[in-house]
C-alpha cells in the first residue's frame, strides 16, 4: 500500500494559508479595517471558519506581525467578569513573551491589584503568570490596569476576542458597560469581536440602548460558495496524486449546508480512504460521513439524554424541517404535535442557550449539521445513501 501524503484537510489545529479555502474578499476587508483602526464584529454560526479567518488574516501576515502585538483569546468557557479578566491578562502576558522579558516585567508591574501574586520560573528566573482565578478580587480594577498598560505600549495591539456574546451571560449586569468604557479610551489597540449567536451580537452592537452601539464595523460570514469549495477540494486531491468526483463534494456540501468544519471532516475522511492514483466517489464520501456519525454517536446520545422531553421534541422537529422561520407558528406546532407556543418558546430559549439551536438569517436550525443528520437517522429519515445504493466492492 502506498504511504499517504499529508492530509490537507486540517481539523485538529490551526489552518495555515496553504490549506485555507478562499475567503479572499473577507480577508482583505478584515485586515483593511483592523490596520486602519476600525474595530470589527465578525458573526457566523459555529464552525463556519471565523477563527481560522482571523488567524490567516492577521497571524499569517508578516507585516502585521511586525507592526502589531497580537492577542487572541476565546471566552466561551468563561462565566464571570473575573474569569474574563483572568483570561485577558493571561493572553496579554503570553503575547508579550516573544517580545522580550522587559515588556513582560513591565506588564506585571502595571497590575498593582495583583502584586505579590506572581511567581518566577525556577530555572530561568523569568516572571510567570501563575496567579489563581481567586486572586482577582476586583475585576474592574484589574481590567483598568491591563488596558492602561496596553495604552502605554510602544507597539499597538490587535486583540481578538472569540465568542464575545458570552459577556451578556455574566452575572455582572454591567460587564458590557465596563468593557466599553475601557475600550473607548484606548488609542493603541484595535479589536476583533467574533461570535456565533447572531441575535445577541446584533442586539449588542445595533441597539442604541446598549454600550457597544455603533462602535464597530459588522461582518457576517456565511458558507463558502459551493463551486469555490469544490474547486479547492479537487485541487487538494490533485496536488497529492488523487482525485474526487465533484458530485461527492456537492453531496456533502448540501448535506451540511456548507458548514466548513463538517466539510473539512468529511473531506479528511474521504482523502484518507484512498491511495495515490485512486478516485474518491460519492459513496466513499458518504462512508466518511457514516464514520463521522459513528465516532460522535456516544456524545450525541449523551446530549439527547440530558435535555428535557419538550426540548428534545422541538429539537427533533427542527432537525426534520432543517430550517424553521417561526417555531411558534400554529402550522409548525400542529405538524410536529408540539404542546403549545409558550412551551415551544421556553424550550427554544434553552436549546439556543445550550448551543443546540442557532438562529440564522433564514430561521432556526440545529447548530451542528452532523447532529441533525444523526437525529433524523434515529427517526428513519436518512439523509445518507442507503446501504443498498452502495456499489459492491
Amino acid at each position: 500500500m502506498t504511504a499517504n501524503p499529508k492530509n490537507p484537510f486540517i481539523i485538529s489545529h490551526r489552518i495555515k494559508r496553504p490549506y485555507f479555502c478562499d475567503r479572499e474578499v473577507e480577508q482583505q476587508r478584515l485586515t483593511t479595517a483592523i490596520v486602519n483602526g476600525r474595530n470589527v464584529v465578525l458573526i457566523s454560526p459555529r464552525r463556519m471558519g471565523k477563527t481560522s479567518l482571523a488567524y490567516v488574516s492577521l497571524y499569517d501576515e508578516e507585516k502585521i506581525r511586525e507592526e502589531y502585538t497580537l492577542c487572541f483569546f476565546d471566552i466561551l468557557q468563561t462565566n464571570t467578569l473575573g474569569e474574563f479578566t483572568y483570561l485577558f491578562g493571561k493572553s496579554v502576558f503570553d503575547s508579550l513573551l516573544s517580545t522580550g522579558e522587559s515588556l513582560v516585567k513591565g506588564f506585571l508591574a502595571a497590575l498593582k491589584s495583583l502584586r505579590g501574586s506572581f511567581g518566577f520560573d525556577p530555572v530561568s528566573g523569568a516572571p510567570s503568570f501563575d496567579i489563581q482565578l481567586g486572586d482577582i478580587r476586583h475585576p474592574e480594577y484589574t481590567l483598568e490596569e491591563i488596558f492602561g498598560y496596553i495604552e502605554e505600549c510602544r507597539k499597538p495591539m490587535i486583540i481578538v476576542i472569540d465568542e464575545f456574546q458570552q459577556i451578556t451571560k455574566y452575572p455582572e449586569k454591567n460587564a458590557e458597560a465596563v468593557l466599553r468604557s475601557q475600550i473607548q479610551r484606548l488609542s493603541n489597540a484595535t479589536f476583533l469581536f467574533a461570535g456565533s449567536e447572531r441575535s445577541i451580537l446584533q442586539e449588542m452592537f445595533l441597539s442604541s440602548k446598549r454600550p457597544f452601539y455603533g462602535s464597530c464595523e459588522i461582518m457576517n460570514l456565511g458558507p463558502i460558495p459551493e463551486e469555490v469549495y469544490t474547486d479547492f477540494v479537487r485541487k487538494m486531491f490533485s496536488e497529492r496524486g488523487r482525485s474526487i468526483e465533484p458530485e461527492g463534494v456537492s453531496w456533502a456540501f448540501q448535506l451540511f449546508d456548507g458548514n466548513t468544519y463538517c466539510m473539512q471532516r468529511a473531506m479528511n475522511g474521504a482523502f484518507a480512504s484512498i491511495n495515490t492514483g485512486e478516485m474518491c466517489d460519492k459513496y466513499m464520501v458518504s462512508n466518511a460521513v457514516r464514520e463521522m456519525i459513528e465516532s460522535s454517536e456516544v456524545l450525541y446520545r449523551e446530549i439527547l439524554s440530558n435535555i428535557s422531553t419538550k426540548q428534545k421534541n422541538l429539537l427533533y422537529a427542527i432537525a426534520k424541517d432543517r430550517v424553521v422561520p417561526n417555531p411558534t407558528s400554529g402550522d409548525f406546532i400542529r405538524r410536529h404535535a408540539l404542546v403549545s407556543a409558550s412551551s415551544v418558546q421556553s424550550a427554544l430559549q434553552k436549546l439556543i442557550k445550550g448551543g443546540y439551536i442557532t438562529n440564522g438569517e433564514n430561521g432556526f436550525s440545529v447548530g451542528d449539521p452532523l447532529l441533525r443528520v444523526f437525529i433524523n437517522g434515529i427517526y428513519g429519515i436518512s439523509e445518507l445513501p442507503s446501504l443498498s445504493e452502495l456499489p459492491s466492492l
